[in-house]
């Protein structure tokens, strides 16, 4: 194989003609399909990147927000606890006044049954003392 300067202009002159045919043919669209796949590539990492930071934002927001709930909860728990110890102190306090009445009521009776027992037996204890003293003299005599 010798090389002379026909053979090399004919190579030359075929590979710059290749060149420009598949520069047209397949070089030009294999670039713009590599350019347009990056492109895509970069923006749907992009994309993702702004869906992950609203995706923590979002979770910040809902944590903020339950943590409010759980506050507003807590003290809506703590109100009704409070609501109730209230009503069984003033359920408490009524019955104790109300036991106090009903025991002052009741030694009010006893003592007003006793005094009229006191006088009922008084005036029998007259009569059964007479009765008892006639007894005895009427026996003895």
């Amino acid at each position: 194989m010798e090389l002379s300067v026909e053979t090399i202009v004919y190579q030359a002159a075929l590979f710059v003609a290749l060149y420009f045919i598949l520069k047209n043919l397949v070089f030009d669209r294999f670039l713009a399909n590599l350019d347009a796949r990056h492109d895509h590539t970069r923006g749907a990492l992009e994309a993702a990147a702004r869906l992950r930071e609203e995706a923590a934002r979002l979770q910040d927001d809902y944590a903020g927000q339950l943590a409010q709930i759980r506050r507003r909860a807590a003290a809506a728990r703590e109100e009704i606890r409070k609501q109730g110890e209230e009503q069984e102190r003033e359920l408490a306090e009524s019955a104790r006044r109300e036991a106090a009445s009903v025991l002052a009521e009741t030694r009010t009776k006893i003592a007003a049954d006793a005094e009229a027992t006191r006088a009922a037996l008084a005036a029998e204890v007259t009569q059964l003392s007479e009765q008892i003293l006639a007894n005895l003299l009427g026996r003895r005599s």
